[in-house]
């Protein structure tokens, strides 16, 4: 039977279900020769609300789905998941590999130097740490002592250390954390201008990590290595002369700090003998604070998560379809501090026995080469690293048979991207195509997932196994439900699941739950249409958020209300422009001056450079990632038929040239120069010493 004639059968079926023509319904379910499941599926009688029928659960085994979810902490049960498969490798650090055996050894010993330190049950401990071991290490120790670790985005990003040192410093004393771990760049350019600060909140010392704690002579030379082929033999000297001045920057912090620096490596040696006393599980127990964009301010946005939401999300991938398949080898650059990365790549992939390929500093232009490096099976990541695959000169006649698993989230896709990307690995010799979900911080990442049959182009696929999902009016907030003479329907999604965050942290409401037919759901403001059979496709954000190249969160009137500061800017419009050589999005700004306001060309790119120093460099609440990368200045904003912005027509305008560029020396470790350059490429720099 072709596929094209059992989705009729299908469709045939649930249309006799409604008119209750039980002969037709026999006939057809005899041809189908229907599983049990899906059998009881068609034959119950349908509302129109997709929560309620939800007719995405007949691709899921019927077994599977009465599974009771798991009651352990996050540490208890990747053990239990994994121990079948202890002697697989877990961790791939530059060449350096870590068995689940040792991994649990590891844990038990990060343990033992939190305990020592004195950290205990509920106690915060915050984390700026990139990917590297001892970040899984202490994730799981810290969750075993029934501590909670806090997780921040490590890099700087403002050309001022101090401006960026006072939003650790603020969300230090917002978040109560008690205990700080931080890899030693982190601590010298965002702790250590705070240290006298964070003495009178009480934290007297702070655990350094070296990235180098897990490196042996093999992986040093591989890092080494890597370094020169990625980057080149320049580059690669460039970073030695740092870890030199980085070396004697700690020592001479070290003599003079005003809090004590604890080595993580000298703390493993001291307690190697003592012990500690795990915690067990607690339900609905606070394990791991991620962050997000801020909904009502330019600041992160905490995002409390439990042991049960994070056990829960990964219970449901072992029931949808995913193909992360024991020992298969997988890159891990989404970091700690995004749900993303830390419940779907890190604690999934572990339960998973996979193999995670640490890659602590990562840029897309290198991600072609970390793919032939590692020729890893599993590549979880943004819609721009898969795009810019297409391009790379590194994989232009590679065999890319060994890709099992791509999969892209965080952000939409086009549908001719996505047919360019799959052309790709298909002339490539991968079997696989690209799978997408939907999802957020809020719901510990992917909620729906697409795979196999519900993989629809331009689709984002289904509710997972122990999620609900329905739609709602926008405005008003009803539910909807579908009518007889149409296959889908358009509205707000709303989610469900066991992996939905509390939403409530020191009894602060930071994500708002609602009620709807007794199940518990929190509000998207993602506009999207579900079909009859529960498929998803994306449409837009309601609140007109978009996603950079990297995976940021952009926020438009965050950054609006930011620039609209400036006294002389009487509007400011921001929304996207695809940028191509990031393939992807970045923020423009539309800039309408009051009217006795007029500037020649060379004095609106000194204005841009002054708006972004007081506005956004010089402004501890925002981040750097918030600049916009083009200026555009105008007379007029257009509008629509009914008086109101067209945002439309503005992120449909082409680049003219005549834009002020924003260029900003970027990585995922730090931030450096800042170069406005108007239309005639006159320039002005902002520099560090800013």
């Amino acid at each position: 039977m072709s596929k094209e004639i059992y989705n009729k059968l299908k469709e045939d079926l649930a249309e006799a279900v409604k008119s209750k023509d039980i002969q037709k319904i026999e006939e057809i379910k005899k041809i189908l020769n229907l599983p049990k499941e899906q059998e009881e599926y068609f034959s119950k009688e349908l509302t129109g609300y997709p929560h309620l029928d939800k007719p995405w659960i007949s691709n899921y085994d019927k077994s599977f789905l009465n599974q009771e979810l798991p009651h352990q902490n996050i540490y208890d049960y990747m053990k239990e998941k994994t121990l079948a498969n202890k002697e697989m490798i877990a961790m791939n650090y530059f060449g350096n590999n870590i068995t689940y055996n040792q991994l649990y050894d590891n844990i038990d010993d990060a343990s033992r130097v939190l305990s020592q330190v004195g950290v205990r049950a509920n106690d915060r401990v915050m984390n700026l740490m990139p990917n590297i071991p001892e970040t899984a290490y202490l994730l799981y120790g810290t969750s075993q002592l029934g501590g909670v670790s806090d997780y921040v985005d490590p890099r700087p990003d403002s050309i001022d250390l101090n401006v960026s040192a006072k939003k650790i410093l603020s969300l230090i004393e917002e978040e109560k954390a008690k205990y700080i771990v931080a890899l030693d760049q982190c601590y010298l350019g965002m702790i250590r201008p705070i240290e006298n600060e964070l003495k009178e909140l009480g934290i007297n010392n702070i655990i350094i990590v070296s990235a180098s704690d897990s490196m042996n002579l093999k992986s040093t030379i591989n890092y080494l290595t890597e370094t020169a082929s990625f980057d080149g033999v320049k580059t690669l000297k460039m970073k030695l002369k740092q870890m030199k001045k980085m070396k004697e920057l700690m020592q001479l912090a070290e003599k003079n700090s005003s809090i004590e620096l604890l080595k993580y490596s000298d703390l493993l040696k001291d307690c190697k003998n003592s012990t500690f006393i795990p915690t067990g599980y607690e339900e609905s127990k606070l394990d791991v604070i991620v962050h997000t964009s801020g909904t009502s301010s330019p600041k992160p946005k905490p995002i409390p998560l439990t042991n049960d939401n994070l056990n829960a999300y990964v219970h449901q991938t072992f029931g949808a379809n995913m193909s992360m398949v024991p020992g298969a080898k997988a890159l891990h650059m989404l970091p700690y501090f995004a749900a993303f990365g830390i419940v779907d790549v890190v604690h999934a992939g572990f339960c998973h026995s996979n193999n995670l390929i640490q890659v602590p500093e990562f840029s897309p232009a290198n991600l072609g080469k970390l793919i032939m490096k590692y020729k890893p099976q599993i590549i979880i990541g943004t819609p721009t690293w898969f795009l810019s695959m297409i391009n790379d000169p590194t994989l232009k006649k590679a065999d890319l048979s060994f890709l099992t698993m791509v999969t892209y989230g965080g952000d939409s896709m086009e549908i001719e991207d996505e047919i360019k990307v799959n052309k790709f690995l298909k002339d490539h010799n991968s079997s696989c195509i690209l799978t997408k979900g939907h999802g957020m911080s809020e719901t510990c990442g992917c909620a729906s997932y697409a795979i196999g049959d519900y993989n629809k182009l331009g689709s984002v696929g289904i509710p997972m196994p122990n999620t609900t999902y329905a739609l709602v009016d926008p405005e008003t907030k009803e539910l909807l439900k579908f009518k007889e003479d149409e296959d889908s329907i358009e509205g707000e999604l709303i989610i469900s699941s066991k992996a939905i965050t509390p939403g409530i942290l020191d009894e602060k409401v930071i994500v708002p739950h609602v009620t709807y037919d007794g199940d518990d759901f929190i509000y998207t403001k993602d506009i999207a249409k579900m079909d009859k059979n529960g498929i998803i496709t994306f449409l837009s954000r309601s609140d007109r958020t978009f996603t950079r190249y990297d995976g940021f969160k952009v926020k438009t009137y965050e950054i609006e209300n930011v620039i609209k500061e400036d006294p002389q800017i009487k509007y400011c419009i921001v929304s996207p422009y695809y940028a191509e050589e990031k393939f992807g999005n970045m923020p423009i700004a539309d800039i309408v001056l009051k009217d006795n306001v007029q500037l020649t060309d060379d004095e609106k790119v000194d204005y841009i450079k002054n708006l972004i120093y007081t506005n956004f460099t010089n402004n501890p609440l925002v981040s750097t990632r918030q600049i916009p990368s083009k200026f555009r200045f105008r007379n007029s904003v257009p509008l629509t038929v009914n008086g109101k912005v067209d945002y439309n027509a503005l992120a449909e305008e082409k680049l003219t040239g005549n834009e002020i560029s924003v260029e900003i020396e970027e990585t995922n470790i730090s931030v450096g120069n800042i170069k406005v350059i108007g239309p005639n490429k006159n320039q002005k720099v902002l520099s560090k010493k800013n």
